[in-house]
């Protein structure tokens, strides 16, 4: 990584000043001082004498994001903050933040630093270094008593971001990405370079010697948006050239359709939809009416505040929603179920523990089904006339007292039982088992209880109930 200062002049630019220059220079998305303050103005994105924090990390983005507004018409007053985060990832690091405190004080900038102290990091890093970067941007904007922040996110930035988020999920509501303005409870993030390509704001930074680094990292093809950067963005903008413009329409008309959406949705919540102590339900019969798709979108909506459904999970609900079940509940996340009993569905967290990604004990009914997070399930279903068991099904760990009936009749610890079959202790802890009271009838890869065997457990005319595990 170096720092690079260019002072190569663009031949296309010529005489900057002329208007039908300016219009020639936007039709090929040249990024000009005087085009970019025209658009935020005509967006209303800036109001007269207004204070303007500037997120920047010293790279071309967002230094020149920084160089243009220290050159904003005079008419505005504007005040300037600029916030800058020492993530500590980088040996070069140390230099670029000599450099911004440099930087700003050679042109009187008032500037917050913060310096990232962590400790070896292993997983995790991209969103830990997020969630540190905007506590720190609220803290500035705090401390300057100011409430909009300026990000250097670009129209390439856009597009990636649309792409990954829909590699990810495929779900409208994680569309579009990256917008022009965005709400935060205490303040508005503002992406005034959001019309503009890459290759226009390297120009601008070639054009006016912007000074600023490399990071040699978006180099690193093993990263999932440099991929992307590499192989998808310049065909994108080979297909067009005002792919940027209909890229940035997309955000623009997305962020709309998704008001109108909520609105819809909000409608609809409030004639099948009620929420009690942290719970949520829904009237089954009202929700199955619904379109699949529709079925979706509301139940992402109205689970979005609480617990956000993977695209697995998401189908698993609506598949059990929309069968001829009577009962049956599917796992999620941090304690989280979506549970179905005849005509309602409640989404609930309960206090449980989990192992494997199960949150137990679960308890199965007849014509129940439950779900794994990682796509295995349990199912209770009838085996012949008999439907009555004597007690409900209960998945959960093992506990002393439990017994397994062997092919002879006769009855064994469990405990003894996994001794026999050589199961580490380890794994005898975590192991996910159906029983009835002490009565074992399941262990996934280890031990099924036989049919006949069920006359030792009573009612022998009425158990005829098939448990199976996929």
């Amino acid at each position: 990584m170096i720092l690079s200062v260019f002072s190569a002049k663009c031949a296309a630019c010529g005489a900057l000043g002329t208007a039908r220059e300016e219009k020639q220079m936007q039709a090929l998305n040249v990024l000009t001082r005087t085009d970019f303050w025209r658009q935020v103005q005509q967006q209303g994105l800036i109001t007269p004498g207004q204070m303007i924090v500037i997120g920047v990390s010293t790279g071309v983005d967002s230094m020149t994001l920084l160089d243009l507004v220290q050159h904003a018409p005079t008419a505005l007053h504007l005040h300037i903050g600029v916030v800058y985060v020492d993530h500590q990832l980088r040996a070069q690091s140390a230099t670029e933040t000599a450099f911004i405190q440099d930087y700003c004080a050679a042109r009187k900038l008032p500037l917050h630093k913060a310096v990232w102290q962590h400790g070896p990091l292993t997983h995790g890093v991209e969103a830990a270094a997020r969630d540190f970067r905007y506590q720190t941007f609220q803290t500035a904007l705090t401390d300057w008593r100011a409430n909009t922040l300026w990000l250097a996110h670009h129209n390439d930035d856009a597009l990636e971001t649309l792409l990954m988020k829909l590699a990810r999920s495929g779900s409208v509501f994680e569309q579009p990405g990256l917008r022009l303005v965005s709400r935060r409870p205490s303040y508005t993030i503002i992406r005034p370079l959001l019309p503009y390509p890459k290759s226009a704001i390297r120009a601008y930074a070639a054009r006016h010697q912007v000074p600023h680094y490399e990071d040699a990292t978006n180099q690193d093809k093993t990263i999932q948006r440099n991929r992307i950067r590499a192989a998808v963005v310049p065909v994108f903008h080979d297909l067009n050239e005002r792919s940027a413009a209909h890229l940035l329409r997309y955000t623009e008309e997305m962020t709309a359709a998704q008001d109108l959406l909520a609105e819809r949705l909000t409608q609809l919540a409030a004639t099948m939809v009620t929420r009690s102590a942290g719970s949520v339900h829904l009237d089954r019969p009202a929700f199955n009416a619904l379109p699949r798709g529709q079925r979706s979108l509301l139940l992402q909506f109205v689970l979005a505040d609480t617990q956000p459904l993977t695209g697995r999970q998401l189908a698993q609900c609506l598949d059990l929603a929309a069968s001829s079940q009577a009962a049956g509940s599917v796992n999620l996340t941090a304690g989280w179920q979506f549970t179905m009993t005849y005509q309602r569905i409640t989404i609930t967290r309960e206090n449980q523990s989990q192992v494997g990604g199960i949150f137990l004990p679960v308890s199965l009914s007849l014509l129940g089904t439950v779900f794994y997070p990682d796509g295995h399930a349990w199912h209770l279903a009838p085996a012949g006339p008999g439907l009555a068991v004597p007690a409900e099904v209960v998945l959960r760990h093992r506990q002393p007292g439990d017994v397994v009936q062997l092919a002879n009749g006769q009855h064994q610890l469990l405990r003894r039982f996994l001794i026999n079959q050589k199961v580490p202790q380890s794994t005898r802890d975590t192991l996910v088992l159906a029983a009835v009271g002490e009565q074992v009838w399941y262990i996934p890869g280890l031990y099924i209880r036989q049919a006949h065997q069920l006359s030792g457990m009573g009612q022998p005319d009425t158990m005829k109930s098939m448990l199976t595990y996929y």
